[in-house]
C-alpha cells in the first residue's frame, strides 16, 4: 500500500529550513531568500524546497540606499543554497523528528517569477486613459462606411 504525502511534514520542513537559513547560515548571499513551499516525498527521502529572492532592482530604486551590501543574483543564490543543503539536513531532521533525513533540493519558485511578470505587464498598461461610464471599457469606433460600431 502506497503512503500518501503529509502536508504537516511539508510545512514543518519548510519552517525548519527557513529558520535555519535565517539563524545558522552565515552566507551573505542568502540574506534575502524566502522559502515559500516544501514538497517532501512520502518516504521522506527527498524534500524539494521552493524559494524566492528579493529583486535587486527594488533596492536600487530606494533613495536612502547608499551602497552597502549588494543583493545576490539568482545564480549566486542557487549556488549558496546548494552549498548549504548538506549542512542543513541533520538539523532539519532533528527539528522535524523524521527517522529518515531527507535530501534537500532547492528550486526557484515559479509563482514568484510569474507574479513579477504579471506586475510588469500591468505597469505597462496605459492606465491614464479615461473609460466612459457605462461602456465597460468599450469605446465607440468608426467603421469604414462612416457608421459607428460598438
Amino acid at each position: 500500500m502506497a503512503r500518501r504525502r503529509n502536508p504537516r511534514v511539508d510545512e514543518q520542513v519548510r519552517a525548519a529550513v527557513a529558520d535555519l537559513l535565517q539563524t545558522d547560515a552565515a552566507d551573505p548571499r542568502l540574506t534575502f531568500v524566502t522559502i515559500t513551499e516544501a514538497d517532501v516525498t512520502p518516504d521522506h527521502d527527498v524534500a524539494t524546497l521552493y524559494y524566492s529572492t528579493l529583486d535587486p532592482s527594488v533596492l536600487s530604486r530606494d533613495p536612502r540606499r547608499t551602497g552597502g551590501d549588494r543583493i545576490a543574483d539568482a545564480d549566486d543564490v542557487a549556488e549558496a543554497l546548494t552549498a548549504v543543503a548538506g549542512r542543513l539536513r541533520g538539523p532539519v531532521a532533528r527539528r522535524v523528528g523524521l527517522r529518515t533525513t531527507p535530501e534537500l533540493r532547492f528550486v526557484p519558485d515559479p509563482v514568484a517569477e510569474q507574479s513579477s511578470r504579471v506586475e510588469e505587464l500591468l505597469r505597462d498598461l496605459d492606465t491614464r486613459r479615461e473609460v466612459p461610464p457605462g461602456t465597460g471599457g468599450i469605446e465607440d469606433q468608426d467603421d469604414a462606411d462612416g457608421g459607428t460600431v460598438r
